[in-house]
């Protein structure tokens, strides 16, 4: 018996590019936006491609890639549950600047670009609220290049971790769980480094107890202890 897909109305809600609309505003926003699940590996747009239609994350994990000249791959950004993707080429040039590539299975929203259009339209404070998103990613980019050109590769994968765990991390009994299946190459493609360097880094930690790492799994047991790392400070010692 196939699932049952939920409303778009409920992540419209969660959405904070549609926060400050009216129940009857984003009740007429979610009629715009029509439903698909999605495969883990699966491309939801691919670079350089027109930008003719926009997805609403409602389940699941996705990142967006660029693939270096030589062939490399390079995570720009990582989203989830309530965030629009692909939307960003309506302030620009109306082609998608990475691909989307799923990192789990999910379920997702979407919406023709001229709709998406005539929604800023309506309602100036979703402009307002794309914005507002497309100067959060901006300043995440920029992080990102100040950490690769004056952080050691340690601090750089410490703090990388711990932003995923703000974004991502679920609570359990042993410590701080991505939910998220990344691979050490995503780690290592989220921090301009190696597989082996992330590999040795991880190990390195796992001796301290500070993480526990698997093929797609990572515990942060110890997330003080990845603090202080990210932020160059005297580590404090594991707890018992």
């Amino acid at each position: 018996m196939p699932r049952e897909i939920p409303s778009p109305h409920g992540s419209i809600v969660q959405a904070k590019v549609f926060s400050g609309l009216g129940p009857e505003d984003l009740a007429l926003v979610a009629g715009a936006f029509r439903p698909h699940r999605f495969k883990r590996g699966d491309h939801l747009f691919r670079e350089g491609e027109p930008a003719s239609v926009y997805d609403l994350i409602g389940e699941g994990q996705v990142k967006i890639v660029q693939i270096s000249p030589e062939g490399f791959e390079v995570i720009l950004h990582l989203f989830g549950p309530g965030d629009l993707i692909g939307a960003l080429p309506t302030l620009g040039e109306g082609t998608y600047p990475g691909t989307a590539v799923a990192l789990t299975d999910g379920l997702a929203f979407s919406i023709a670009a001229r709709d998406f259009d005539a929604i800023l339209k309506r309602f100036p404070p979703v402009t307002l609220n794309l914005l507002r998103f497309a100067t959060g990613v901006l300043q995440a980019s920029h992080l990102r290049l100040w950490e690769l050109a004056t952080q050691r590769v340690e601090r750089r994968i410490a703090r990388t971790i711990a932003r995923l765990a703000g974004q991502m991390g679920v609570k359990t009994a042993e410590g701080i769980a991505l939910s998220t299946p990344l691979s050490r190459q995503d780690l290592a493609n989220l921090t301009g480094t190696t597989l082996f360097t992330v590999s040795r880094t991880l190990k390195a930690w796992e001796r301290k107890g500070i993480v526990r790492a698997s093929r797609n799994r990572l515990i942060i047991l110890h997330p003080h202890a990845l603090i202080a790392i990210g932020e160059d400070l005297p580590q404090p010692p594991p707890s018992s």
